[in-house]
């Protein structure tokens, strides 16, 4: 069975790029084309990693594929997401301090 570390990656990269956050970003940065392209990119690894499943018990090959994706490109991207995820937390506080005050003092 596949390990479910990648594929829980893989559900919550494309949860995020399914986000309100990622579809103002592509939006204004006009790269909506570019975020439709790498979901469905993710969507075809989501695919592969569920015939890996099948696979990864008898072929050590599917093992070392299934911790390279996760290593090599998974973790990053999900690393990645988050960065933006932070930054544009920044971004949104900066823009508006009253209501920083008021969401760490609600009244």
């Amino acid at each position: 069975m596949a390990e479910q570390i990648p594929y829980g990656v893989v559900a919550s990269l494309i949860d995020r790029l399914a986000s309100a956050a990622f579809r103002e970003f592509g939006r204004i940065y006009d790269v909506m084309d570019q975020l439709k392209r790498l979901t469905k990119t993710i969507e075809s690894v989501r695919a592969v990693l569920l015939d890996a499943e099948e696979k990864e018990q008898q072929n050590h090959a599917v093992q070392i594929w299934i911790r390279r994706l996760k290593d090599d490109v998974l973790h990053p991207v999900d690393d990645l997401l988050d960065k933006f995820v932070i930054e544009d937390m920044r971004h949104k506080m900066n823009e508006n301090p009253k209501k920083k005050v008021t969401q760490i003092c609600p009244s």
